[in-house]
């Protein structure tokens, strides 16, 4: 489980490289967006000299102002032209270079008109075609006192921006990406937290239950010591408790152990030796039947480093499980054998089988292979997840076999050292 430390140092790096991919697409937005006004101003000046070189040719004009284009605000232009201004004249040429230089903005403009000293609107165009304008357009004068004309581009940031259109559409992209990673997110944070807090419960209310368990355990022990032997009852009840007690104490360790974490004791062991003694206790304990239950060890001399009473949970849960799943055709058989350099222990029943679709899925924790709207067996769904994390710290493997209706055959792999 991933530590706060180093999911804090998480949250870090991954609120770093969001505001890095934010920040490097709002400079590449700037970047390009720069480039194509630079590319339309480049345009349009090019555009409007034209303009002003045709008026001047069609009024048989020689002399052409130098840079007659000035740009007074970022969609505000003068068009010196320093000689008579013929609006349909200027019309016809606007959109003669707008079509040749491939601009197509709205605009409107007008003509300075010498005798009164001031702006006289032209008119509005969309796509290079005049129309009437909801808006009325005050043009500000220009400080000159000679022909020209002014040009406005009302909607020039907007054009650019459509003009931008892979540059728009990879943002949004970008942004919709971040904006599911940072839902993403706040939900494996919050489930963190709910999955912290499950944890300090569960250790708690283990913790609490350990106690007066053990007290149950000792209790019944100094019953069963203090009572005469004719009362056999009695012993057979302390008995009881003392087994049902043992069994929740077992169950609490499992839990614990795969909460907090196992610090594995381990001892050079003859596995053989811990699953006979496994395989001992459930025939006694099970009133399991000679026919019922058979084992075939292995005669290899070999020791592995292991945890006794953990490798003994584990095949005492394969073992349960077996007998559990088995129902009413107990037939248990327990295998060991040693192959390439591996300690392989296999456990079959000839039980209900367990179906493809959760052959991999029986390993994960709290969960049980469903049958309908009940479980026809009683559990927690950890004991699987247990062995699988068990078998794991001690190095090795664990897997399924199985077939519907033909039974389950579980098998753990152990390297010899």
């Amino acid at each position: 489980m991933i530590s706060r430390r180093t999911f804090r140092i998480f949250i870090i790096l991954a609120g770093l490289s969001f505001g890095g991919v934010i920040l490097t697409q709002l400079i590449w937005m700037r970047n390009a967006y720069s480039e194509k006004k630079e590319e339309f101003n480049r345009q349009l000046t090019l555009a409007l000299q034209e303009v002003v070189r045709d008026i001047l040719q069609y009024n048989t004009t020689k002399t052409i102002p130098a840079n007659p284009v000035t740009q007074l605000t970022e969609n505000y232009y003068a068009v010196m032209v320093n000689d008579l201004i013929d609006p349909a004249v200027l019309d016809h040429f606007i959109q003669k270079e707008f079509l040749r230089f491939h601009i197509d903005e709205d605009y409107a403009y007008s003509i300075y008109d010498c005798s009164n000293r001031q702006l006289v609107y032209g008119g509005y165009y969309q796509h290079n075609l005049q129309v009437e304008s909801k808006d009325t357009y005050k043009f500000p004068p220009v400080k000159a006192d000679n022909y020209y004309f002014t040009m406005y581009f009302p909607n020039i940031k907007l054009g650019l921006f459509s003009d931008m259109g892979l540059w728009v559409y990879l943002s949004l992209l970008v942004f919709l990406l971040l904006s599911f990673f940072t839902y993403s997110f706040l939900v494996i944070t919050k489930q963190k937290r709910l999955s912290e807090i499950q944890r300090d419960f569960i250790n708690n209310m283990a913790h609490e239950i350990r106690t007066p368990l053990t007290t149950i355990g000792l209790s019944a022990t100094g019953i069963d010591q203090s009572i005469s032997p004719e009362n056999s009852k009695v012993k057979i009840y302390t008995g009881i408790i003392k087994e049902e007690s043992e069994k929740l104490k077992l169950q609490l360790e499992k839990i614990l152990s795969l909460e907090e974490g196992v610090e594995l004791k381990k001892e050079w062991l003859d596995p053989n030796e811990l699953v006979k003694n496994c395989v001992d206790r459930f025939v006694l304990l099970r009133s399991v039947q000679t026919d019922q239950f058979s084992s075939n060890l292995c005669n290899e001399n070999i020791e592995l480093n292991l945890d006794p009473m953990h490798f003994s949970q584990i095949c005492s849960n394969l073992l349960d499980n077996a007998i559990k799943y088995s129902l009413d055709k107990v037939k248990i058989e327990v295998i060991s054998k040693v192959k390439d350099d591996f300690y392989l222990l296999s456990v079959s029943d000839k039980g209900q089988g367990i179906s493809a679709n959760y052959q991999k899925k029986i390993f994960d924790r709290f969960f049980r292979v469903p049958f309908g709207n009940n479980h026809q067996v009683k559990g927690f769904g950890i004991g699987l997840y247990y062995v699988k994390q068990m078998v794991k710290a001690h190095g090795g493997k664990v897997w399924v076999e199985s077939k519907v209706g033909e039974g389950s055959t579980f098998f753990i792999s152990l390297p010899i050292q």
